[in-house]
């Protein structure tokens, strides 16, 4: 009786836990993941053993360390699993305790997994064992020594009949300085001409590609295609001589939109009247709508006498009054989420700048953010009249335009499911700055490993070296990034500048920004530890320079989205995650789990400690080809006349 007594016990207190403590749950998940029911099953028999047959446990003792060793033998293979989503992907199906036991790196894992099954042997009869272990060494001496004699005297046979069957020899070979010398390698893509009409001409990256040598590494094409040869120059006249931008009639028109704050003073009331069911008072003071999410300003109301009676009133009453807590408000998330027919809403125990509490509702009526929309707003024109490197992002939470200056960021992490955005996000970066930025003004270095996300923009001038598909390319490329950085530097002391707008400044040869762009920074990140230390590396140095890394991954885990690069790395954008340790990884907060998704994000930047809100512009596949077509076959701005006067 008192044994299913406790049983019950730990079973509900197990349950509780696990029910009502999201940590206690997350926490255990963390530890040993799936593997708690080989551990489990241990821990179980044991228990039961000890409590019904001791004796038997204590006389069969190997028997139970046996399966101990097992046990922790099937927690380290479990440890090698990584399905790729949620807290799965950073602690493996192990959990921590079985990244212990095994873990990465795999042949680290594998080795401690041999230990563990050949010490226990030792353990549980050190005489056996050592003897058997002995005579088994023994063994595979005396079969790798016969191997290797066996070996010799082949070889040895083989060279005497080699010998004794020489013939003699035919016409004598040609020297090697006679050899046929291969033709010279093609010279760059760019050439000046003299006088006042130096230009910098730029050819197609395909082209380039087919008529390199072979043998000519990536590492030093980078390194050539980056030089000052290959730079914009400035005319006698002051102008640089760089072909027309595209004008923003490319883009596609934004949709007409017609807005009314009806239907969002009705849902303001029902927000009232549903917390108010609950017994928690609250007024909503005001409400900003945006492209796909309306933000309430929720004022908490008072406990103890009237809502709506002020504070003299009830003291003259003798009464008292009591703020509703924040943390009643948010504990009726799901009812509002009932109330409001929607499957998604985020609190804000805060609004910055404001004593309210932000409350975030899919709009009834949500509509898209055209990219013409944000590049003709007057931030971006003011960003792209400084020379910075503006970034169409989106519109904010209250519909006013989301500009990023990549310049001052100076880099850009970009995390998110596939399917939420991430890659039209990408695009919209490329996008921008093609509108904004001439080849000899802007070079650009993209990574796209699976060759299917970056493909439209293959033809543009503005590539630096065709797309490149592979991390060992890209190892290269690399490589030759962080000469041309050591590069510039030196050029920038010689000039006596302390960074590339100093330098652009006062040079003839202008120096152009180099952005390098990778789709899924997961692939290249399983590579190889260099490609980690020379993006850190980068992001460490590149500013000054003019280099800057955009880095997006569909897996914000803390093997692929490392302290290090974070640390470097101070502008993130998440889009929609698989959990809240994926939105921990990426913004080191929660809050990208409950995203909408379809270009629903969260920005973390310089200019607030909290990540704000916003809605992605979308850029269709139409837009870009007609901005790569403008490049490929750039067409001089049509003239205006002037009008005639009436």
């Amino acid at each position: 009786m008192l044994d299913g007594l406790v049983v019950v016990v730990i079973a509900l207190a197990a349950g509780i836990g696990f029910g009502f403590f999201p940590a206690v749950r997350m926490r255990a998940v963390e530890t040993l993941g799936v593997a708690w029911v080989p551990v489990g099953l241990w821990l179980a028999a044991t228990v039961i053993g000890l409590r019904y047959r001791p004796r038997f446990v204590v006389g069969h003792w190997r028997w139970w360390v046996t399966a101990a060793s097992l046990t922790a033998i099937a927690v380290g293979i479990l440890s090698f699993f990584h399905p790729g989503f949620g807290i799965w992907a950073t602690y493996s199906l192990g959990g921590s305790w079985g990244q212990a036991v095994g873990g990465a790196p795999l042949a680290l894992g594998v080795a401690k997994l041999v230990a563990i099954a050949v010490l226990t042997p030792v353990v549980l009869s050190p005489r056996r064992a050592g003897y058997k272990y002995a005579k088994g060494f023994e063994l595979i001496g005396h079969g790798v020594s016969t191997v290797a004699n066996r070996s010799n005297l082949e070889k040895t046979t083989r060279l005497l009949r080699r010998i004794a069957s020489r013939r003699p020899a035919g016409p004598a070979a040609s020297p090697p300085e006679q050899a046929p010398v291969a033709p010279p390698a093609p010279a760059p893509a760019y050439r000046e001409t003299s006088g006042q009409e130096t230009t910098n001409v730029v050819r197609s990256p395909a082209s380039d590609a087919d008529a390199r040598p072979e043998d000519t590494s990536l590492e030093a094409l980078v390194v050539e295609r980056a030089a000052l040869g290959g730079y914009a120059t400035i005319s006698a006249t002051g102008e640089e001589s760089t072909s027309p931008l595209p004008p923003a009639a490319l883009l596609s028109e934004p949709e007409p939109f017609e807005s009314s704050d009806d239907d969002l003073v009705e849902m303001g009331r029902l927000i009232e009247a549903t917390l108010a069911s609950h017994g928690v008072a609250v007024e909503v003071r005001d409400f900003e709508a945006g492209p796909r999410v309306v933000r309430f300003g929720l004022d908490p109301g008072w406990l103890g006498g009237e809502n709506n009676q002020t504070e003299e009133e009830t003291a003259e009453s003798g009464g008292q009054r009591t703020r509703v807590r924040v943390q009643s408000i948010l504990a009726r998330e799901k009812d509002l989420a009932l109330a409001l027919k929607t499957p998604s809403l985020r609190f804000q125990a805060t609004i910055p700048g404001e004593s309210l509490v932000g409350l975030e509702v899919p709009v009834p009526k949500p509509r898209k953010v055209s990219l013409r929309q944000v590049v003709e707003d007057e931030a971006f024109g003011r960003i792209a009249a400084e020379g910075g490197l503006p970034i169409a992002l989106g519109q904010d939470i209250r519909g006013s335009a989301e500009v990023l200056d990549l310049t001052s960021l100076p880099h850009l992490l970009i995390a998110g499911s596939t399917g939420t955005g991430k890659s039209v996000c990408l695009n919209s970066v490329v996008a921008s700055l093609l509108l904004t930025k001439t080849p000899g003004q802007l070079r650009l270095l993209m990574v796209d490993p699976k060759g299917v996300e970056l493909v439209g923009f293959d033809r543009i001038p503005h590539l630096l070296v065709p797309t490149i598909r592979d991390s060992r390319a890209f190892a290269s490329a690399l490589k030759g990034l962080l000469e041309v950085m050591r590069q510039r530097y030196e050029q920038l002391a010689q000039a006596g500048v302390r960074n590339i707008s100093g330098y652009n400044a006062q040079a003839e040869r202008q120096m152009p920004y180099l952005v390098v762009i990778v789709d899924e920074l997961a692939e290249l990140m399983m590579s190889g530890r260099e490609i980690e230390e020379g993006l850190v590396r980068l992001a460490q140095m590149g500013r000054a320079i003019g280099i800057h890394l955009v880095l997006a991954t569909q897996r914000p885990t803390v093997d692929v989205v490392t302290g290090h690069l974070k640390a470097n790395i101070a502008t993130r954008i998440a889009f929609t995650v698989a959990s809240q340790t994926d939105s921990r990884v990426i913004l080191d907060a929660v809050g990208a789990e409950d995203l909408l998704g379809r270009g629903d994000l969260l920005l973390l930047d310089s200019r607030s400690p909290l990540p704000r809100r916003a809605q992605g512009t979308l850029v269709e596949d139409a837009e870009i080809d007609r901005l790569v077509e403008f490049w490929v076959n750039p067409r001089p701005a049509p003239e205006t006349e002037p009008e005639a006067e009436s």
